[in-house]
Parts: C-alpha cells; structure tokens; sequence
C-alpha cells in the first residue's frame, strides 16, 4: 500500500488576495505618512507665520513708542530749534523729518508706487507696490551728559569721554534739557583730556549758533529717522526692510527685518481737538497735520515661505478686500493700535 505525503503550500488565489491585502495596508500606511507629513508642513509654516508676524510686529510697535523722544522735553510743548543744513562734503542725506516739520513723530506714504524712493529700497523698482511706507523721527540717548556750562552760544560742547557716544563726524544731533531742544551736524568729535569735544560749524548748518547756552543738566542724543518698507528679500519673498536716513550706519543700508512681509498698511490717528484721544484714523494722505498724530494702527499680511500647502488658492479677506491669490500659500493677518507716547504730556 503506498502512502501519499499531504501537499502542503499555497494556491495561486491566496496568494494574489494575500498581496491584494498588503497593498491595501501599504497603501493605508502611505496615506497616513503623507498626511502627517503635510500637517507637519501647514503647522511648521503656520508656526513660522505667527513667528515672523509677532516679530515684525515688535520692531515697528517698538520703534514706534520712542517716536519723537527728545529727552526730558516734551515733543508736544517744545519744538526743537534746527539749524541743519547738510552740504558737501556731507554723505548723508537731509532726513525728510528735518525739512517737512520737526514737530512730527511720524510721516508716511500711502500705497506706494513700485519705484518709490529707488536709493531708499536700494535698486530701481524694488519697492513692492501699493504698500504704505511708514517713517519714524526720534532719538536716542547715549549716556553723554554735558560737563560744564557752555560759555557762549557758539561754543563747542563737551561730555565726559567715560560715555563716549561713538559720534562721527555728519551725525545729526541733538542737544536738550528739559526746556529747550536744538538739532544740528555734528562737524567733528575728538577726545582728550578725559572729553569728547563736538563741534557743530557753519559748514554744515545754517549757523554755530545754538539756541541758548546750556548746562550740566543738557545731554546728548543722536537724532534718527527710520523708514519702513516692503521690498524683495534675499530669499526672492517679499519683506519687511528699515531704512536708517539720519547716521552713518557702518554697515548695510537699508537692512531686511522679517522675511514673508506681503503687505503692511498704516492708520493715523490724529486728535484735532488737542483732547489727547484720537478723533478719527485715516491713511497718510488724508492727514491734515501730522504733528497732531497721537496713535497709528498697523496691519500687516504675512504669507507662508512655502507654496502648495493648501489644495486650491484661498481667499482672504485683508484692508477691507477680500481676495483670491493665484498660489496656495497660507496668509494670516496682523494688526495693532500703538500710540505715539512722546506726543502725549
């Protein structure tokens, strides 16, 4: 009798259902690492968005409160006595601070052209249009007091060299107690015998002659003027820049902030009725004096450094619009209402 061994294996259906199944898991599997990996991507760029935006958003809101300081003076009772008059062989330009009204904090453009200001940007139509530009005049202080009474208004003035203030020659200065403010081109700085000696001529202001000769209780600051803008970055997105138009900087002229800056829109408030509260917020060109604003609300539309994050464009709603790009990035609004601290008593 002949005894036949059971076959064993797996027949040709099993099999094909056996790898119908697998494909189905492997199939599930990809899926699942394809959707993580896309919610990984939307909150890494959802992550960065708010990231650039509350960064933007603290360069401008920072600059902004010291607008118009001039030491202890008050920028709202007291207007500064300029005697700028930058000439050669001065490489700075005049801020326009200086020559439309010292008594503003801040000035602006609204919806700028795309070739605004082609040296400010830094090339021929650089500047992203439509976008407002905003300007903020202040100064700062570096710790230089005077050490003496200055003997005649003309005199040059002198602080202690222990806080040396690194002042160059063309720098615009101010000099302020808290009664009086003059603004004027530092022509020289020397140091010795334990000073730093400014000299502000004729040559490059309209005169040596301050307005009153000042104490101890004087001090020093440098004037600035800022500009913000959005331009082109480096990374071929649009950006937050700042212009500094008052110093010589040293270094890169203007400088990019925030990268994914699409868009920045400004409101000024300004109190007409001199009761310290905003009596209306328009755009820059309908402000009738900015020395009058008092608050400034500022949105910004930032974009994803990334594209394709969402299946089809989508909408947003930004300045009252709502729009439909032509790209499927991720756009989120910011905005703040930030007022101008040294315009209020």
């Amino acid at each position: 009798m002949k005894y036949f061994q059971q076959q064993r294996g797996m027949t040709l259906i099993e099999i094909m259902i056996s790898l119908l199944i697998g494909a189905f898991l492997i199939g599930g599997i990809i899926q699942i690492f394809v959707n993580t990996k896309q919610t990984y991507r939307m909150q890494e760029n959802l992550s960065r968005m708010q990231e650039n935006g509350r960064f933007a958003m603290e360069f401008l809101t920072k600059d902004i409160r010291i607008a118009g300081y001039q030491g202890c003076a008050n920028l709202s009772s007291i207007t500064p006595n300029v005697i700028v008059q930058v000439a050669s062989p001065n490489p700075n330009p005049l801020p326009s601070s200086l020559t439309g009204g010292v008594g503003k904090a801040v000035s602006g453009t609204n919806n700028v052209a795309i070739d605004w200001d082609a040296s400010a940007c830094g090339a021929s139509d650089a500047c992203i249009a439509n976008t407002d530009v905003l300007t903020i005049h202040t100064s700062g202080p570096c710790g230089g007091t005077l050490t003496g009474n200055m003997g005649v208004v003309n005199a040059n003035i002198q602080i202690d060299a222990i806080n040396t203030c690194d002042i160059e020659a063309y720098d615009i200065l101010m000099l302020a107690d808290c009664s009086s403010v003059d603004i004027f081109v530092a022509t020289s700085s020397s140091l010795g015998s334990g000073k730093e000696t400014i000299a502000h001529a004729s040559n490059q202001n309209s005169s040596n002659n301050l307005s009153k000769t000042y104490g101890t209780d004087a001090e020093i600051l440098k004037y600035s003027s800022f500009s913000y803008f959005i331009r082109t970055g480096a990374s071929g997105a649009p950006s937050l820049w700042r212009l500094n138009t008052a110093q010589n900087t040293g270094g890169t002229n203007p400088v990019e902030l925030i990268e994914g800056i699409e868009n920045m829109q400004t409101l000024y408030g300004e109190d007409v009725t001199n009761d310290q509260s905003v009596d209306y917020y328009v755009s820059a060109n309908q402000v009738v004096n900015m020395e009058n604003v008092i608050s400034l609300k500022i949105t910004l539309l930032v974009q994803s450094m990334v594209d394709n994050l969402t299946s089809e464009p989508r909408a947003y709603t930004y300045n009252g619009t709502t729009i439909t790009p032509t790209d499927n990035r991720l756009r989120r609004v910011f905005s703040s209402t930030i007022a101008v601290r040294n315009r209020l008593p």
